[in-house]
């Protein structure tokens, strides 16, 4: 990518990186809500990470990237769709941007959520934290952290229930004050 544009300084680049990883997740997330197989969505990325690169001049530093990926990503999966109608089953244009609001509302939400949590989290006991990273960010079984903690399964399945209800209470709390 890098050799792509020349009027980039090495700052911009790693800026554009950063920025990029950061929103590739929901940039995907929004064009598979939109375009059924994978790999077309992949490749949909792709151009759409291609476009952004050559046009990083244009974004404004301070506005949401995310969105302005988004906005690029619909235009390219709408070209897509064209390109595509000769399929069984295609949705009009207006349909279209109605589902892509409702893809970024919903992305939206899901970002709000997902600060609630990481909220929560980090208000955890550190012990608690712990075996939600050994079960979850880890990916290992409930007896696998039991083992890795010394702790018998039954206590520790009772204690990831007790920490899934406060999670659970503290984001409902979180969300209900607005955030």
């Amino acid at each position: 990518m890098p050799d792509e544009n020349p009027n980039i300084d090495v700052v911009q680049e790693e800026r554009f990186m950063r920025l990029f990883l950061q929103s590739e997740r929901r940039i995907l997330g929004f064009i598979l809500s939109l375009v059924p197989h994978l790999a077309d969505a992949e490749d949909l990325l792709q151009e759409t990470c291609s476009i952004m690169w050559s046009k990083i001049s244009e974004f404004e530093p301070g506005t949401d990237f995310t969105a302005w990926g988004i906005s690029i990503a619909r235009y390219r999966v709408l070209t897509y769709r064209r390109k595509t109608a000769s399929a069984r089953v295609h949705f009009n244009e207006a349909l279209m941007h109605q589902l892509a609001e409702e893809a970024v509302s919903v992305s939206e939400q899901n970002d709000v959520r997902l600060g609630a949590l990481q909220t929560c989290l980090a208000s955890l006991r550190e012990k608690d934290r712990e075996m939600i990273r050994l079960r979850y960010f880890d990916e290992n079984s409930t007896k696998q952290t039991a083992e890795q903690l010394g702790r018998s399964l039954d206590s520790t399945y009772k204690a990831l229930n007790r920490i899934h209800d406060s999670l659970l209470c503290c984001i409902r709390r979180s969300l209900a004050a607005g955030g």
